[in-house]
């Protein structure tokens, strides 16, 4: 009876310890915020990764400096969250962004409460897999490595949204099923003009050119002209990635089956990861009568089409202000 009751008053005071310590703790804090005592010079970013383990909770608030009001003791650190779960405030998984001008009490009661950051990588409409590898990997925010390499023009452009522990893999896979989904959906409502055959052509030409061209290169198809894309001249010489310099003629006979100045018809596959829009203008082609096009490059000036070549080599010469023989 005597060591039953030793035990109970022994419990009794433990918890009655640990309670006491826990209020201490908060009427530290308490006073602090009252104070407009702050730990914080600017905001931050935090990362969760097991908030149900007090122990490395404690230790990466410490590690962010968040417990400063009470010199970081891991101790009273370890209590003041464990009283936050008590009242309710139960930390959450994920990546916050921890205002500046906060003290530990309000960082918990923040944590438990907002929602994890979100964060964006943009996958531009015209993007190589190869440069759109390197802005993937470029995000501080992703995680893991690239475990397959997708096949080019398997990417659908547009904005990602994601959170923390979200993988460079995930994007992509991602990435590939929005396309894969957008064109399984679009080809089964393809125009009649559109005569090409598989979904995997589509793709192809949409990579090369944007979407107010494509019925100029189906009409080149059409009658077994080469596209003549400069483009794809491109991709065979540096495979996806940045070319650092404008092409010449000599460039223009590089011997490569991506090279549609060489080789009749599509290249073999294709050169980037269209957009939608390149997409359905190729599945609905407008209908046309062009053969050629010209573009200065200067931003200001509109493409110039022709019907024919004779008229191609006027309209080049005109613009550049040079005579017709002059033009190549």
């Amino acid at each position: 009876m005597e060591e039953r009751t030793r035990r109970c008053l022994g419990g009794f005071a433990i918890g009655f310890l640990v309670g006491a310590g826990l209020l201490a703790s908060y009427g530290v804090y308490c006073v602090n915020k009252k104070s407009g005592y702050s730990p914080f010079d600017m905001g931050r970013y935090l990362i969760l990764d097991q908030p149900e383990n007090l122990s490395v909770t404690s230790k990466l608030f410490i590690r962010n400096n968040i417990s400063s009001e009470i010199h970081n003791d891991f101790f009273l650190t370890k209590l003041v969250i464990k009283f936050g779960e008590l009242l309710g405030y139960k930390l959450k998984f994920g990546e916050y962004e921890i205002p500046k001008g906060v003290s530990l009490w309000e960082a918990i009661k923040m944590l438990s409460s907002q929602k994890p950051v979100v964060h964006k990588v943009c996958i531009p409409e015209g993007f190589s897999v190869h440069r759109t590898l390197e802005r993937l990997n470029d995000n501080k925010f992703l995680q893991g490595e690239i475990e397959n390499i997708p096949e080019e023009g398997s990417l659908m452009p547009d904005t990602y949204c994601f959170r923390y522990p979200t993988t460079k893999q995930e994007i992509i896979d991602q990435a590939q099923k929005a396309m894969s989904d957008f064109l399984e959906k679009e080809w089964t409502d393809k125009s009649d003009d559109c005569f090409l055959k598989t979904p995997q052509e589509v793709l192809t030409l949409a990579s090369i050119e944007l979407e107010t061209i494509a019925g100029m290169y189906l009409n080149r198809l059409k009658i077994d002209m080469k596209l003549q894309a400069d483009p794809t001249t491109i991709y065979a010489m540096v495979k996806g990635k940045r070319f650092p310099r404008n092409l010449t003629y000599k460039d223009l006979k590089y011997d490569h089956p991506y090279n549609t100045y060489v080789y009749k018809g599509l290249p073999p596959g294709p050169i980037s990861n269209p957009g939608r829009k390149s997409i359905l203008a190729v599945l609905h082609p407008k209908k046309s009568e062009w053969l050629y096009l010209y573009y200065d490059g200067n931003l200001m000036s509109e493409p110039v089409y022709s019907k024919t070549y004779k008229e191609h080599k006027k309209n080049i010469a005109r613009i550049k202000k040079v005579s017709v023989s002059k033009v190549k």
